[in-house]
């Protein structure tokens, strides 16, 4: 660059009012110029938008992987739910059939306790009151087992002649003797028959002709005491 006569001229760059040249000594006009500034400013406004159309893209799709992620997880939650109802639905079914097998077991026991006491009370007594008041009282010592019905007393198994012989002596105003075997009172239709004397008679045999026949057993007692 040198200055002379108060102006200035350029080497390798000129310039004018309506033109600009670059290095190389190419001159752009000012439209020119204006041109390759727009083609630039559209250049970069072109990669800034797909850039945003990346990132849109990416968030979009974090967005949709999230929302799938929630919808899996919900499906397996719901899948869990699914399965404990299930779970829980059959183990009620379970137990209601165990309580109503339990339940029938206790019946077919229960009947079978009550048919072996109804035996053991009919060989006490012949009357229908007294009967069922005894087959109550020995069902108490029946006990229901894999072997059939074993009765006990004091825990102890016994053999049904020693429950009636208990029986007898327990509950005498209600064994009648009319089942029983041997001497001792017997019933009838016209009253006891005593083949025994009041001294004579063990303590069960007075027992049972007393609730049998009181105005008998008086008689006999006043003999034995002299009265």
């Amino acid at each position: 660059m040198t200055e002379e006569n108060g102006s200035i001229e350029t080497e390798e760059v000129a310039t004018t009012e309506t033109g600009t040249a670059d290095t190389t000594g190419k001159t752009y006009s000012e439209t020119e110029v204006q041109k390759l500034i727009d083609e630039q400013v559209r250049g970069l406004k072109g990669k800034v938008e797909e850039l945003l159309s990346e990132k849109k893209t990416a968030s979009q799709r974090a967005k949709e992987l999230e929302e799938e992620q929630k919808r899996h997880e919900e499906e397996r939650m719901a899948e869990k739910q699914q399965f404990k109802e299930l779970y829980e639905r059959e183990q009620k079914s379970k137990q209601e059939l165990q309580e109503q097998f339990e339940e029938f077991q206790g019946r077919i026991r229960q009947q079978e306790i009550s048919a072996a006491a109804s035996k053991v009370a009919s060989e006490l007594t012949r009357d229908t009151a007294r009967g069922e008041l005894l087959q109550e009282k020995a069902s108490q010592y029946a006990k229901y087992t894999d072997d059939g019905i074993v009765f006990e007393l004091g825990g102890v198994p016994v053999e049904k002649e020693k429950l009636l012989s208990h029986l007898r002596d327990k509950y005498p105003f209600l064994a009648d003797g009319s089942g029983a075997t041997g001497g001792g009172a017997s019933g009838s239709s016209g009253g006891a028959v005593v083949t025994k004397s009041f001294g004579e008679m063990t303590g069960s045999e007075l027992m049972a002709l007393r609730a049998e026949s009181p105005t008998e057993y008086q008689r006999l007692r006043d003999e034995f005491y002299g009265q």
